[in-house]
Order: structure tokens, then sequence, then C-alpha cells
């Protein structure tokens, strides 16, 4: 049984892996899921829907990922607080916007969020990631595995202070 208590972490990965880079989300998600680590639970889809304020919890912190183009290389994480998109709509939703419905509709502070955005360049149906997104994965990969090494339960503080 998967409680709030039993849970430290919950990461949304997304993406499209027939999209070259954009594969990125289901990759991290992929390898997130096979350390089968005690407390992380892994939510990999196509795009952020406003179904997903349901897999957040107040007291559960939550890692957004995705392939970015707002950085030119490597990969950054950054803090993200709830807030309102103008481009929302029932399809897609921004990680912030997601915290805003969740606060919105739960009437409940959003959990403490990040996003690890990952550097990609090619989008391309049919590609694979490309050789230097493939870099950037990797660097954000070890980069998950120091933050997710230690107690589960400081996972939170760890991300904060990577951000």
């Amino acid at each position: 049984m998967d409680t709030t208590a039993d849970r430290s972490l919950v990461v949304f990965a997304w993406g499209n892996a027939s999209r070259g880079d954009d594969g990125i989300g289901p990759e991290i998600a992929r390898r997130l899921a096979s350390l089968e680590l005690p407390g992380l639970r892994v939510i990999e889809d196509f795009q952020l829907q406003i179904e997903h304020v349901m897999d957040l919890d107040a007291d559960v912190p939550a890692l957004f990922i995705d392939a970015s183009v707002a950085i030119d290389e490597g990969f950054r994480i950054e803090r993200i607080e709830p807030g309102l998109d103008p481009s929302l709509s029932t399809h897609a939703v921004s990680p912030a916007a997601l915290l805003g419905l969740y606060e919105q509709t739960l009437q409940t502070p959003a959990p403490e969020a990040w996003l690890l955005h990952v550097a990609a360049t090619s989008f391309e149906l049919g590609e694979a990631i490309s050789e230097q997104t493939s870099h950037n994965l990797d660097a954000a990969w070890s980069f998950l595995e120091q933050v997710l090494g230690g107690s589960p339960h400081t996972l939170g503080a760890r991300l904060a202070a990577a951000a």
C-alpha cells in the first residue's frame, strides 16, 4: 500500500521517446523506476495534464523532469512555485500551473517542487536522442543518483540545496 507516509518524492517525467531529444523524460523515468527506491513514485507521460493534480500531495516533494530548449547545455534544477499559466488547457499543463491547480482545487498549499531541465535541441519524429543531449542526460542522471543516494526523508532538503 502506497500511503503518503511511505512516499518521500514523486517524480513527473514527460516526453515522447519517438521524437529525438524529447525522449529524455521517459528515459530518466525508466532509469528511476529500475532503482526500485522505497518512497520514490515515478510518473511518466507524454505531457503533464490537469489530472496529474491527483498525483500530488502537500506532504510529498515533487520533481518535474523534461527536455528543455531554455538552456543551451547540461542541465539545470530550479525551485518552482505555484502559478497561473495563460496557455493552460486540458491537454498540456506547465509544472507551475499544475501546482497552482493543486492549490486551487484542493484548497491546500502545493508541495515543494523543482524542475530539472535537460538541454535538448532535436525533436524530429523517428530520431533517437542526439549525441550531445545524451551527454546532458548522463550528467543529469549522475546528479539524480547523488541526490537520491541519501536518506529518502531528506530528498527535499537535498533538492533545495542543489537548486
